[in-house]
Parts: structure tokens; C-alpha cells; sequence
């Protein structure tokens, strides 16, 4: 009883801190503020599948998260080398750790009991994709830097993707 209390209390903590997330990003237009939020999405994006990989018992959330394992990295790589850029110069390195929303979230994931492990990671990834769309549009509307904004324009597609079969997964009752 006391374990199924936390687990909802964990879930409606994830479900307040992504819909905040999501609220922060749409209004992202520093270079800096961009690079650091898409970089903590994308640790935590790679963490989260990693741990999926390990836990997950169906082949629908198995096969996600391992497409996350690929294209976050990725997405990574991008961002790395817009940074290496001379249109970018001054604009501070990513960071290399999760922020504690993020590790909470994890967290939360981590405890999650093996029954509901898969419902979790999928609602997690719907709040995820949809901060980071946010993030991604916001930016590459009003951002302030040319080739930052050039870059969230074209991973929109991608992350826009990844929010649809993640919402598939879980109408499909697949997770």
C-alpha cells in the first residue's frame, strides 16, 4: 500500500515537473539556456532508454528505447559540433550531469515496480518529448542565435517523431 501511495505520488511529481518544463522551453530564447536544456533532455533521454533497455519486457518499448540510445546521441554529436562553429563562439559548453528534476525523474523510473515499469517509462517519454518540441519550436522561432536555431529546426522532425510513437505506444496499450 505504501509503495503504490509513492509511485503515484512520483508520477504526479513527473506529470507537475514536465508540465513546468514544458512552459520553460516554449519560452527559451538564449543560446546558452538553449544548449543547457537540450543537453540535460538529452542525458536524461539516454539514461532513461538505458534503463529501459535493461527492464522493459515488451518489444515495442524495448525497440523505443533503443531508437532513443541512437538518435540522442546523435542529437548529441549535432550539438557538439554547432558549438565547435565560429557562429557560436561564447556560447557555454553543455552540461555533462542531470538536473535534479531530471534525476528525480530517473529516480522515479529507478523505483518503479517491474508491473508498471513500462507505463512509466511511456509516460515519462510523452512529458519528455513534449517539453523538448517546446524546446526545439520556441527556439528555432525566436531563438538568438542563427545556427543554434537552424539546429533545433531540424531536429524538431526527429523529436516530433519520437512524441508520436511514444503516444502510439501508449494508446496501443503496447507499453
Amino acid at each position: 500500500m505504501a509503495g503504490e501511495i509513492k509511485h503515484t505520488v512520483d508520477k504526479v511529481m513527473d506529470t507537475i515537473g514536465g508540465t513546468a518544463g514544458k512552459l520553460g522551453a516554449s519560452a527559451m530564447t538564449s543560446a546558452d539556456g538553449f544548449v543547457e536544456s537540450a543537453a540535460i533532455g538529452n542525458l536524461y533521454e539516454l539514461e532513461a532508454a538505458r534503463l529501459a533497455v535493461q527492464r522493459s519486457e515488451t518489444e515495442p518499448v524495448t525497440n523505443f528505447a533503443r531508437k532513443m540510445l541512437l538518435d540522442h546521441t546523435t542529437a548529441m554529436h549535432q550539438m557538439q559540433a554547432a558549438l565547435e562553429m565560429n557562429e557560436t563562439s561564447g556560447v557555454a559548453l553543455p552540461p555533462k550531469s542531470l538536473d535534479l528534476r531530471r534525476q528525480t525523474m530517473l529516480k522515479h523510473l529507478e523505483d518503479t515496480p517491474q508491473d508498471d515499469f513500462n507505463k512509466t517509462y511511456m509516460d515519462q517519454q510523452v512529458l519528455a518529448h513534449e517539453e523538448t518540441v517546446s524546446l526545439m519550436r520556441g527556439y528555432a522561432d525566436g531563438g538568438d542565435n542563427p545556427q543554434l536555431r537552424s539546429l533545433a529546426l531540424g531536429m524538431l522532425p526527429v523529436v516530433e517523431r519520437h512524441l508520436q510513437q511514444a503516444k502510439a505506444i501508449k494508446s496501443n496499450n503496447l507499453a
